[in-house]
């Protein structure tokens, strides 16, 4: 069982790495287009970054709180 759940834990920290890079990401491309270094004439690429921004923050959330919650059961 501490295999399987050793597995999670690195899959869900993964993931957690995933969101947060993609955040940076969108991040940076919102404050582009807000800087006016962004080549979209209508912005649509800085409310586009913004709303995923802002939809990926909770998701990676809840991963950290389970990546906590996997690791403190662990020890």
């Amino acid at each position: 069982m501490t295999a399987l759940r050793t597995a999670l834990r690195r899959i869900v920290l993964a993931a957690l790495g995933c969101a947060v890079a993609l955040i940076v990401l969108l991040i940076g491309m919102g404050l582009a287009g807000v800087v006016g270094l962004s080549s979209d004439p209508h912005g649509y690429g800085m409310f586009a970054a913004i709303l995923f921004a802002a939809v990926l923050t909770p998701i990676a959330l809840v991963l950290w709180l389970l990546y906590r919650f996997l690791r403190r059961d662990g020890q």
